[in-house]
């Protein structure tokens, strides 16, 4: 399409978690799919990416590339559908036009305590079993082990270690999804295999290592959403914990990132590191982001839970158009270098 060359593209795409604001991320995908001289041979996430990636693995399997278009956007609507059974007020968002201009009044309204929302994690279990059968329809186990689907590493925090746990097709339950966007104010834990699970944000978001080791591609595509910088330093106690939560999703990513970064220096010019499958696939990893940080800062961090189908759309569109303009400006990268710049992003 737009002129591409048809040779397909091997990819792995890996996949930032964020809530709500993961339909930044759909409207990507979206707009990848598209493109027929793809191929996507490998997908990881936490969280919300997680849901991305399984739903449109499972669509990929039993379609292709449309179909995983069209269950990307049923996901998305039944996300919206359901939290308004949980959540009237949502309603009242989906009703009055511009309202994320007035998010924060919104959600400041909620954290204050004029409005509790799930202010122990048992009282969110309602909304998590929701939001698990939104993932039970969406999500076709079966087709993610077959030898067709894409690889996949879903990542999920063990409670009692603080290390991360990434499931593969194999392995792959509804259960694994949940914990791996399974918010430990919001929702109880998820149990599996006798161990306590939280969200996989807090300590792989998303899972890069397992995606740079895997030998079907060599070209990672990043989707990042939760801002990196933030223009003005937070003050009151409504918006610090909001800080301190994209501090805390975006830490392993900025780890990860600034070490590939640093490996990649280190082996420029020289050949490929034989013995040693790590750096040997950092040497030769080619790595690109899709981001647009300037305009994700302008979405409360709040809003991450309130998934109002203007916000849904608003940040489909934007992921969209993100997408668009990185394949118009780096698409024919793929398969020959890098475009993503790490020392400018992440140091």
């Amino acid at each position: 399409m737009d002129g591409q060359s048809q040779v397909k593209s091997a990819i792995g795409v890996a996949l930032q978690g964020g809530g709500a604001h993961g339909a930044f991320t759909w409207g990507v995908l979206d707009r990848l799919l598209c493109d027929e001289s793809l191929s996507f041979r490998a997908l990881s996430g936490a969280s919300a990416g997680a849901m991305n990636a399984c739903v449109a693995a499972s669509g990929l399997v039993n379609g292709g590339p449309q179909a995983a278009r069209d269950r990307l956007a049923s996901f998305w609507r039944a996300v919206n559908r359901e939290a308004k059974k949980l959540a009237p007020y949502i309603s009242i968002m989906d009703e009055t036009p511009n309202w994320t201009s007035a998010t924060s009044a919104w959600m400041n309204l909620f954290q204050m305590g004029h409005v509790s929302v799930a202010p122990h994690p048992a009282n969110g279990r309602p909304a998590q079993v929701l939001l698990e059968g939104v993932v039970r329809d969406h999500v076709d186990l079966a087709a993610l082990r077959s030898p067709d689907a894409p690889r996949l590493f879903i990542s999920a925090t063990q409670v009692r270690s603080g290390t991360a746990r990434i499931f593969i097709n194999d392995d792959l339950t509804i259960e694994a999804i949940m914990a791996s966007a399974c918010l430990p104010m919001a929702f109880p834990a998820v149990i599996i295999d006798g161990e306590e699970y939280w969200d996989g944000g807090y300590s792989a978001n998303p899972p890069i290592v397992p995606l740079v080791l895997d030998d079907t591609h060599e070209d990672v595509i990043l989707v990042t959403i939760n801002p990196i910088q933030r223009e003005k330093v937070p003050e009151s106690p409504a918006r610090i914990p909001d800080r301190l939560s994209e501090m805390a999703f975006n830490q392993t990513l900025v780890k990860d990132m600034r070490a590939i970064a640093l490996l990649k220096a280190e082996l420029a010019g020289r050949p490929p590191v034989g013995g040693v499958p790590f750096i040997e696939a950092i040497s030769n990893l080619r790595l690109h982001e899709i981001q647009n940080e300037d305009a994700m800062r302008s979405f409360s961090a709040k809003s991450r839970v309130f998934p109002s189908w203007d916000l849904l759309s608003d940040l489909h569109e934007l992921g969209t158009e993100t997408a668009r303009h990185w394949s118009a400006t780096h698409r024919d990268a793929l398969g020959v270098a890098s475009t993503a710049r790490l020392e400018d992003r992440y140091f």
